[in-house]
């Protein structure tokens, strides 16, 4: 049972970027969960990947809804940093 749950790292980014498609399964929703909760390496590749994807949405809207969104990328983005950082120390 744990054979099939656990992933490497190159799968679960895999499935992360999956993920956005919305294209995941139960069983694949459940392996990339249980591997994330195992894995610091990937939460970060996680949390940054999920940065990277909104930055990249907010640019294909107008500019209203991006002056809106600005703000909240900029705390998303501090807050990886300040993680980033605390973990190097």
């Amino acid at each position: 049972m744990m054979n099939k749950l656990m992933l490497s790292c190159k799968a679960a980014t895999e499935l992360m970027e999956k993920k956005y498609r919305g294209e995941l399964t139960f069983k694949e929703k459940m392996q990339l969960s249980f591997h994330t909760a195992m894995c610091g390496a990937c939460r970060r590749y996680e949390e940054q990947s999920r940065f990277i994807e909104r930055l990249f949405r907010s640019k294909q809207e107008g500019p209203a809804e991006n002056a809106a969104k600005e703000e909240g990328a900029k705390e998303l983005e501090e807050k990886i940093l300040q993680r980033l950082n605390a973990q190097r120390e």
